[in-house]
This record gives structure tokens, C-alpha cells and sequence, in this order.
């Protein structure tokens, strides 16, 4: 049976609203009969229970309660109701760089920020040069940690709770601190923590980054659980609480407002997956059918049909058309109720979340549909080996590569008999 490193039960958070009362002002508002300010449950009713060795992502939107739950079970806060059972000792990376004296040198704060978090001083002896290393902070090291950039402070502060080595790492937003390179870095210490059969709770919104650690998850919304699982499922879950209302399918009921004029007028346009359901959030690694649905009043050889993707800043990154099928696959419409089709193929797209708009044109001249925001959909990379470290771009595709003969350098007297010559 697998042992447990961490069970929750019932775990609940109350705060009170307003400012703490004092015993007169308290005597005096109960004459007063005036209300209490009141509380607010920041979580309620949590329940979970986290194997030896696991990886666990805690995800949900701003205010849903996941810093609350870290600070509880790293002993941070009591909590208001129910308990959580905790097998091992407990390293916190809830607020990097906290405990650094700015007066004193990152060689001294290492050494006292260690002693806090745990570490005896023989032991931040021992990794000491691993600690500067990892937070790229050598040159530094004895300058005082007040004159650090916000970078280094908090690398530094990073380097010294991850080489802790606790049996359970509690690790809140740090992926949101320091450039591309030390989240990298980050990741790669979180990922073997988790090889090392340590057990990992990572709060981030990097969906890229819990993926790659993480195999479950549980969702938070108002302090309550309301998903929990496999990685995949949860962070399905949790595009669809954060996606569009349309829900990946916008239709036009009143045939007077449906986008057109007296030739074609749009009935329904979808984002579906594999099984043909309507949804705003996918991974990269499947691929995605757009369907448009459209009435014609007749028959027009010239009329073309498909849509402009673009990322939400405005950056358009394909535009298709019907037209782009072979001669012998183009489809063919008739008069009455036409539907497209057109799959955009697993691996191409970025993570990020794109916005479809809808084209209609007659003779490559005339837009008879120009609708911007159509659909939006979010996309997360899940394609590739570079799937977590992400890349620029609005596309990610998988290119071939190949070894080829270099061409050979021109000998130098080739050259000199063309000078010659001319």
C-alpha cells in the first residue's frame, strides 16, 4: 500500500474582515449594536490526500485559495477547521528572498536564510558553492544583498530553499521570478526533487510548467475543490472556467442577424475536438476542427469561405481558405444548409490563447463576412520535446532536419584566374 505524505481533511481558512478590534472597540460597537465587519473563508472543506514521492500542481485563478492552502500545510497559518496530516519535514518556497537582511552580504543571508529554513550550518557549508552557482550570483556573493538586482535577490533566495532537500517541497509561483534561463533551471530542480521520490505541491499558472512536473492536480474556485485528477483533466477543467462564453461554438439563431447579405448569410461556426465536442481549450498535440455552417440563396463559383487565427494581441498567425484543398478535394456547395470543415493539424500551434475570425469573400475582392473575435480558444503545448520550455512564436511546428554535404570552399586560384581574366 503506498504510504501517504500528505492527508487533508476538512481543511478550512476564516479571516475577519476589517481591522482587528481591540477589547474597548469591540465593548463599544456591542453598545453600539453595530454589526461586525464579518468574515470571509478563504478555504473551505478541502480534502485530498498526496502519495510519498508524488508530484502535486494546486491550480485555480487569482484569489481561489491555493497560497492559503500552502501556508497551511507548511505550518505557516493554523487553520479554522479540520487538519492535515504531514509525513516528513516540510520546505516552503512561498515568498522568495524572505528573511534576507539587506545590510548583511548574500555569502552571510546564505548562511542565515539556510539556518531558518532548517539547514544546520554544516550543511549550508557543504552546498554552499552549488547554492551560488545555481543562483548565478559568484561575483556577488559578498556585496551586500541591497544593492542586488530583484533578479539576483531572488535566485538567490530560490538557490537556498531548493537545496534544502526536505522530504515534501511546498513551491508557490516561483516560476513567475527571474528570466527565461532560471525558470528553466527551476523546473529542472523541481523535476528531480520529484525523480528523487521527494514529494512536490507546485501552485503556478504555467500550464506548460505543472505538466511537465505534475502528473495530478486539483482545482481550487472560492476555497473548494471542484476538480480533481489527472494533470490533464484538471487543467481541461480549468481553461473551461477561464474560457469565452460561447464554449467553442457561436451560432446565430435569428436569421436577420446572422453575418451575410441576400448570397450567404453564417448559421454556426465551431472549434471541436477528436470526438466532435465544442470546447476552448486544447492541447497542441491533437488537432482541432473549425466547422462552418452557412446558407446559400444560390450557387456562386467565386465565393470563398474560412477564417484569419490570430493571438489576442493582434498578430495574425495563418489565414485559410476552402480554396486551399486540392482541385479533386475542394468541396462543392449547393443551395440550402453548407457545412466546411478544416482540421488544423496537431504540432503546429504555441501555447496562448488565439481568437478566430470568421472571412466570407466573393471573387477575392468583396467581404461579404469580416468578423473579428468569431471564436477564441486557448492551446496548450503539449507536442515536441521542447513542449515545457516553450518557444516565441504563435507556431511551434516540428520541422525536419537533415545532414547535408557542406558546399566546398572556392580555391583561391579559381578566383584569381576570374579577376585575371577580366
Amino acid at each position: 500500500m503506498t504510504e501517504l505524505a500528505i492527508s487533508a481533511h476538512g481543511l478550512g481558512k476564516r479571516y475577519r474582515l476589517g481591522r482587528v478590534e481591540s477589547g474597548f472597540r469591540r465593548a463599544r460597537r456591542l453598545a453600539l449594536r453595530r454589526p461586525s465587519a464579518g468574515h470571509i473563508w478563504a478555504l473551505r472543506d478541502v480534502t485530498f490526500d498526496v502519495a510519498e514521492g508524488a508530484a502535486l500542481a494546486v491550480i485555480g485563478k487569482n484569489g481561489a485559495g491555493k497560497s492559503t492552502l500552502l501556508k497551511l500545510l507548511a505550518r505557516i497559518t493554523e487553520p479554522t477547521a479540520g487538519y492535515a496530516d504531514i509525513a516528513g519535514r516540510v520546505g516552503a518556497l512561498l515568498e522568495v528572498g524572505t528573511g534576507f537582511s539587506g545590510e548583511l552580504t548574500g555569502r552571510e543571508n546564505v548562511y542565515l536564510n539556510g539556518m531558518l529554513l532548517g539547514m544546520s550550518r554544516t550543511d549550508v557549508r557543504r552546498r554552499f558553492d552549488e547554492i551560488v552557482a545555481f543562483a548565478g550570483v559568484e561575483k556577488h556573493i559578498d556585496t551586500p544583498v541591497k544593492w542586488y538586482s530583484t533578479g539576483m535577490y531572488v535566485r538567490l533566495g530560490f538557490a537556498v530553499a531548493a537545496h534544502m532537500e526536505p522530504e515534501i517541497l511546498v513551491v508557490d509561483e516561483v516560476l513567475s521570478v527571474g528570466d527565461t534561463e532560471f525558470q528553466k533551471r527551476c523546473l529542472a530542480r523541481m523535476g528531480l526533487a520529484s525523480e528523487e521520490g521527494r514529494t512536490v505541491l507546485l501552485v503556478s499558472h504555467n500550464l506548460q510548467a505543472v505538466r511537465r512536473i505534475c502528473r495530478e492536480a486539483i482545482m481550487l474556485e472560492r476555497g473548494q475543490v471542484v476538480s480533481s485528477g489527472n494533470i490533464d483533466s484538471v487543467v481541461r477543467d480549468y481553461l473551461a472556467s477561464v474560457e469565452s462564453p460561447d464554449l467553442g461554438r457561436r451560432h446565430w439563431d435569428d436569421p436577420q442577424e446572422r453575418p451575410g447579405d441576400e448570397l450567404c448569410r453564417v448559421v454556426e461556426v465551431r472549434a471541436t475536438d477528436n470526438d466532435d465536442r465544442p470546447s476552448t481549450s486544447f492541447f497542441s498535440s491533437r488537432p482541432i476542427r473549425v466547422t462552418i455552417e452557412f446558407d446559400l440563396s444560390r450557387i456562386e463559383p467565386e465565393l470563398v469561405v474560412g477564417f484569419d487565427l490570430a493571438t489576442v494581441d493582434g498578430v495574425t498567425a495563418f489565414r485559410s481558405f476552402h480554396t486551399d484543398a486540392s482541385v479533386e478535394e475542394t468541396p462543392t456547395f449547393r443551395p440550402g444548409r453548407n457545412a466546411v470543415e478544416c482540421v488544423i493539424p496537431p504540432g503546429l500551434l504555441n501555447s496562448g490563447r488565439y481568437v478566430l475570425n470568421l472571412r466570407v469573400l466573393l471573387h477575392w475582392t468583396k467581404f461579404i463576412v469580416h468578423d473579428s473575435g468569431t471564436l477564441y480558444f486557448d492551446v496548450v503545448a503539449d507536442h515536441g520535446d521542447f513542449e515545457n520550455e516553450g518557444r516565441p512564436g504563435a507556431v511551434a511546428p516540428i520541422l525536419s532536419w537533415e545532414s547535408v554535404d557542406p558546399t566546398p570552399d572556392s580555391a583561391p586560384e579559381t578566383s584569381m584566374s576570374i579577376f585575371a581574366s577580366s
